[in-house]
């Protein structure tokens, strides 16, 4: 097992983080050792804690329909949001939105700023 020099360990117990990592892949590269084989080294880092961060990432996310986005922060859009009776999906992306009931009418689509004219 290589060893590396007191003041690099000295150095890297003193870091944190990202800085402790690009330190570590530095003396590394030193050594002919890769970044976590140094942080292995050091009684405070345990090379399982990133994948175990990683694997307890929750993935079950809440609905999309539970949020709201105001696209337009007039002082108008609130009467415009009153008037929303009708739920379309932009040709073009294919995100939705919500507009009256007035036909014909011209939406500009929020995501791809594309145009489009409802005739029904």
């Amino acid at each position: 097992m290589t060893i590396i020099s007191p003041d690099e360990y000295d150095l890297l117990t003193s870091l944190s983080g990202q800085e402790q990592t690009r330190q570590a892949a530095s003396i590394g590269k030193k050594y002919g050792l890769s970044s976590s084989q140094v942080l292995g080294m050091l009684p405070s880092h345990s090379t399982t804690s990133a994948s175990t961060a990683i694997s307890s990432v929750n993935t079950n996310l809440p609905s999309a329909v539970s949020h709201r986005f105001d696209y337009d922060p007039s002082p108008d859009a609130s009467q415009r949001r009153q008037d929303i009776t009708q739920a379309i999906m932009c040709p073009s992306c294919g995100v939705s939105m919500g507009i009256p009931a007035i036909r014909p009418i011209k939406v500009m689509c929020p995501q791809c700023s594309q145009e489009h004219t409802f005739l029904e």
